[in-house]
Parts: structure tokens; sequence; C-alpha cells
């Protein structure tokens, strides 16, 4: 789950406005601070300015102010606005990252992993500029989209259908725009024109009215009453495409999302689930591409696992190739369990370089897949036993 960098003004504003009774803490000096009156500046930047109060007698302005909330770290990127008013600043971005991402991970001493190896990675963004839609992404999109509906429907929502569908072919205004600036869209009701612009999604300002206008009449004459659009990213960050889920019923036909939106059960569960989702999907298209393994390690020892289960360091040996490789790539291995062996598939993450020329280097891999049914469970729960008396 990736880190989301929230800059809308009028978030922003709403963020600073909720933290106001919260101490906050600069992390490089763990001096204490409150936000007090934060507001909207129409400058040339939409900036939102407050008064910063220290507990203690300020030596430094902070950059940063943290705090942990109850299912989120908030880091907000702060600077002074006047030398001569030092007590005003201005927030000109502010982080939110769930708290699962940076869990503490169980360190393991005596695992092994065997026949752990590597594929060339596959552009998979080009491949479908070059060649469209092939029998593999095509069967990846109908296996997709089946499988979105049936889980948004068991989870409460009323979907109509769900598209899957590439920037590259965007054919509209709205979806051409969507392509330039990578961030969600979200029409509550297109009956009574309500869009959801908060937290950095799309803001339907940013195209004409006489276009909005006939969007949504096309909507209502198809019984179209909600649509969200969710961008999708390779591995390498890159804009690959879009989810759009539509609803005959206004908020998705979802409960939670007409009654709290910004609630435990509101838009950000919703925006975490497609988020997994997306990822997986781009990691099945270019899975399936995957072809000519290299072997990286025939066994090597797992240092540490995280608290889903999906995140996995393995140590390298000293001679290893995968430094070279690009992350992103493919890559298997085997794990025994019980008795059976349990190849998984995942992604390269991340290559750790050793502090010392005598260390192993470790490679940081993101599990998407196993050979067999109850792998990704097995792990999940093994990783959710060594870490819950931890956490």
């Amino acid at each position: 789950m990736k880190k989301y960098r929230l800059t809308d003004q009028r978030t922003v504003l709403g963020i600073l406005s909720k933290l106001t009774n919260t101490t906050l803490t600069d992390p490089k000096t763990q001096a204490k601070f409150q936000i007090k009156n934060p507001n909207s500046v129409n400058d040339i930047i939409k900036s939102v300015q407050f008064t910063l109060q220290s507990e203690e007698p300020l030596v430094t302005n902070p950059t940063y102010l943290t705090c942990v909330l109850k299912d989120n770290r908030v880091e907000i990127k702060i600077k002074q606005v006047n030398p001569y008013q030092s007590d005003l600043f201005l927030a000109s971005e502010v982080g939110i990252e769930p708290l699962e991402r940076s869990a503490k991970r169980a360190q393991i001493d005596s695992i092994q992993v065997k026949d752990f190896k590597v594929a060339a990675k596959v552009d998979v963004s080009t491949v479908i500029s070059l060649y469209g839609k092939t029998s593999l992404i095509n069967q990846a999109l109908n296996q997709w989209q089946v499988h979105l509906e049936q889980v948004l429907t068991s989870f409460g929502y009323f979907i109509k259908r769900v598209n899957i569908g590439f920037y590259y072919a965007a054919d509209s205004p709205l979806l051409e725009a969507l392509s330039s600036s990578s961030t969600p869209f979200y029409l509550r009701d297109s009956n009574r024109g309500i869009f959801y612009t908060d937290q950095g999604f799309f803001s339907h300002k940013k195209l004409s009215d006489i276009y909005i206008r006939t969007y949504l009449d096309n909507l209502l004459v198809n019984n179209v009453k909600s649509v969200l659009i969710f961008p999708v990213f390779t591995t390498d960050k890159v804009l690959l495409g879009y989810f759009e889920i539509i609803s005959n019923l206004p908020d998705l036909g979802n409960a939670a999302l007409q009654n709290d939106i910004s609630g435990p059960q509101g838009i950000n569960p919703l925006l975490a689930y497609l988020e997994t989702q997306a990822n997986e999907y781009v990691f099945h298209l270019e899975f399936s591409y995957a072809k000519d393994w290299e072997m990286i390690a025939k066994q090597s020892l797992i240092r540490d696992l995280s608290q889903n289960g999906r995140g996995i360091g393995i140590y390298l040996p000293l001679d290893n190739t995968l430094e070279s490789k690009p992350l992103g790539s493919p890559v298997s291995f085997q794990i025994d369990i019980n008795n059976l062996a349990y190849t998984f598939f995942g992604s390269l993450r991340s290559i750790k370089k050793p502090a010392n020329d005598n260390s192993n280097p470790v490679a940081g891999v993101q599990i998407f897949q196993c050979d067999r049914g109850d792998g990704l469970d097995l792990i999940e729960s093994y990783a959710a036993q060594l870490i819950s008396p931890e956490v």
C-alpha cells in the first residue's frame, strides 16, 4: 500500500483543521508542536497557512511535522512564511501512510528458500501500445473484471459493471485529462451532479461545462448514477490504465460511502483494496510474459517477513547477478511448508546493499501468487503469529 501525497489546498486545509488539537513531532529534534488557526490563502500557490505553537522554546524551524493516528501515519511538509513572523508557517504537502505499510517485520533465522530465480522484465505498456490487446491481456482483463465485480458486490456495492482500459487508447476528454493528472475520479451522483474532489481526486472543473453536462446526460440516459475511475500504474510507476467501476445507484450503491465517505468503511478502504488489486493485475500481466528464468541461488536464507506475509527479505549470494536486474523483475522461489514444496511468485521491489563487504545483500520481494491454493494463507498466518506479540 503506497504513501499518499496530498497537495490540493482544500484537502490540506481539511486535514490541518482536524489536527488542531493533536500534538505533532519534528522527526529531527523530537520537539513537540501544535497547529493553530489553519486557513487557505488565495496566493499564487494556493497555500494553507497556520500558526505553529511550540511546547518548548523554538531552536530551529522544523521542515516536517509527524503524528500517528489510529490507522495512519501523517507527515506534513512545512516552511516559514515570513522571517519576521516566527510562528507563521505554510503547509505545502501532506503525506498519509497506512500503518500496515510500515508495520514491524519479523526477523527470521533458519528458514531457507530454494531455487531463487529471476526472469527478464517485460515493459507491458510498450507491448500494449505496439500490439494492442493480445489474447493474454484480454484473458487478464476478463478475469479481473469478473473478480472485481464479485468482490465489490459481496461487500455491499451495487455494481453494474467494471471496465478495465488503457490510457494509450483514451478516446474522451475525461480520460485524456485523467491520464495527464494520474488521479482518481469519482462521480457520486450523476442526477444531482455531485463529484468528490477531496483527497486529491480529479476536479471536474478542469473540463468545460458543456462537456460535463453532456457527460452527465449520457450517463443518465444509460441509467448510470455513479462512476469511480482508479488509475493503474506499472511497477516502474508508469501510468498504464484504469479500473472504471459503474453503478446504477448513487455512491456505488454503498451505504458507508453515502453516509460517511471519510469514515472507516468509506473511500479510503476502497482505494486501498483497488490499489492492491491494481498491483496484482499489473504483476499478472508482466508475469504472463515472463520466460528464460535465471537461477540466482539454489539455496538462501530468509531475513525477514512483513506482517501480512506478502513482503519477504531474502539474502543473496555475494556473487549474485540480481543487482544488475531492474526493479519490478518477476522472481520465483520455493519454501518447504509441512514437508510440501510451495513455489511463490512475486516482484523484485528492492535490493539492500550490505554495510560491509563481508555481508550479503538482501532482496526485497513482494509476493503475489503461489502454485498451491493455501500457500498465501499459510505464509500470512505464519507472519501474523510471529509479529502479533510485538505489534
